[in-house]
């Protein structure tokens, strides 16, 4: 049986463009996003890691759309937690 990937379900959402959460106002993904995505893709983690890597990329876009340079944390922020 194959199993379905999952999109994710969490209240906090990030705030685009400037990539805060609308529940909490910390930078996204904010520990309960973290937490949330984690139990979600408990089954799929690589799905975690393309999910993040996507919205890693989709955030990059915007925080650099008028001509900032790329923030240095974005890896750790995104990327650094999946495992």
């Amino acid at each position: 049986m194959r199993t379905p990937m999952l999109l994710p379900r969490t209240e906090h959402l990030p705030a685009r463009p400037a990539w805060d959460c609308l529940v909490c106002e910390h930078a996204w993904p904010c520990a309960n996003a973290k937490a949330d995505l984690t139990g979600q893709y408990l089954r799929f983690p690589a799905g975690l890691a393309i999910y993040m890597a996507s919205v890693m990329y989709d955030a990059v876009e915007d925080l650099t759309a008028t001509g900032e340079p790329t923030p240095a944390d974005l890896y750790e922020r995104f990327l650094a937690w999946v495992g």
